[in-house]
């Protein structure tokens, strides 16, 4: 398993929000997207579309820092928001049922598993390729979401990935969030001041609950490294009735969208 940072990398945070914003361009444009700025050289071997819930993003490499980046759109479509909203929990059984009792949300888990099959392909093609074993998998919002159950069943096939997530809404239930935490230790979850989808399944009715790693981005950019999981110092310390949706359209001072 791979050593837990002692700080969260804000170059891999900068690229991470870049290729996060860019999965949202239309998925035909992806093999010929250029990619600049904390992403400039960034090459996409690999697409993938689940046309069942419209969930979609790509596969690529970084060659400047040997990184492979496993990127997920966020929600940009009826059907997307549908399965948003339905706040099921399923029996999470990967890891061969080592997480007993941990429950995740349902339609998160099956994008994940009808998705991953070709995703673990991708990756395994750019390390023989390129050499590279370094792996990022992120997303923003619903994309955050999967991204993470897709880092978690990497690490269930002893593939060591990092974790750098914006804007995601709760996976799962308590003992979930925890075991999460134990299998990656490179898990950074952004929240931006009062976004509203991080505080969404609800923790007091639905009994969703967030990993930790929280990195708290505040209304003047300041990042702030969360010591709790729900820590009410910072995304926490908002109501859901006092969030909003603009907040949750930017990430260190990147829009989230097709540029």
């Amino acid at each position: 398993m791979a050593p837990i940072l002692a700080t969260m990398n804000i170059q891999i945070a900068n690229t991470s929000v870049y290729l996060s914003a860019q999965a949202y361009c239309d998925k035909s444009n992806y093999n010929t997207m250029t990619m600049t700025g904390p992403a400039s050289g960034f090459s996409v071997q690999s697409v993938f579309h689940d046309t069942l819930s419209d969930m979609q993003g790509y596969v690529g490499i970084l060659p400047s820092t040997q990184t492979t980046y496993v990127v997920f759109r966020g929600s940009s479509s009826v059907r997307n928001w549908i399965d948003d909203f339905e706040v099921r929990k399923t029996p999470y059984t990967s890891f061969s049922g080592k997480c007993a009792n941990c429950n995740v949300h349902n339609g998160f888990y099956e994008m994940t598993q009808r998705l991953f099959s070709s995703i673990h392909k991708s990756v395994s093609s750019i390390a023989s390729t390129y050499h590279s074993t370094h792996i990022v998998v992120t997303g923003h919002s619903e994309g955050a979401a999967v991204a993470q159950l897709t880092c978690m069943e990497f690490q269930s096939k002893q593939i060591d990935c990092e974790l750098y997530n914006f804007g995601q809404p709760r996976v799962g239930d308590a003992a979930y969030a925890t075991f999460a935490n134990q299998v990656l230790p490179n898990l950074w979850r952004f929240t931006h001041n009062r976004d509203m989808v991080p505080h969404v399944p609800p923790t007091e009715v639905m009994d969703y609950y967030h990993s930790c790693g929280e990195i708290f981005e505040d209304a003047s950019g300041k990042l702030t490294k969360c010591s709790a999981c729900e820590d009410v110092t910072c995304a926490d310390q908002y109501a859901l009735k006092d969030t909003n949706t603009a907040d949750h359209s930017i990430y260190l001072g990147h829009p989230l969208d097709c540029i």
